[in-house]
């Protein structure tokens, strides 16, 4: 498992006549190296969508295009935001730390008056 501290995504323009199977690219990295530790593609409605992989130190996991927002909501608004692959499986995923039920910024206040 490792961690993600940093991302970058790119979304592609093109219709039918483009050819892209693959519309979105998130490259998400540590704060250690300056190559992604992992990269998701996510893949048009309809398009055949390649197994997950390792290349040397890079994970590739690949997604349906319709989990591209909710994958982009994990990264921006989770802290820490990790990653997995098990090369048996080939089934790959990212994944927040343990985080409390209600936000911490709430004050005691304002918490008693979510819970009653």
């Amino acid at each position: 498992m490792g961690l993600i501290t940093k991302y970058s995504a790119t979304l592609y323009a093109g219709g039918s006549e483009s050819n892209l199977q693959c519309n979105a690219i998130v490259n998400c990295f540590n704060d250690s190296q300056i190559t992604p530790v992992m990269t998701a593609y996510f893949y048009h409605k309809g398009y055949f969508i390649p197994p997950n992989s390792k290349h040397i130190d890079k994970v590739n996991l690949r997604y349906s295009i319709s989990e591209y927002s909710h994958f982009l909501d994990l990264l921006r608004n989770e802290k820490p935001v990790f990653y997995y692959y098990n090369e048996h499986t080939k089934v790959g995923y990212i994944r927040t730390g343990q985080e409390p039920v209600c936000e911490e910024s709430l004050e005691k206040g304002a918490m008693e008056k979510v819970l009653t």
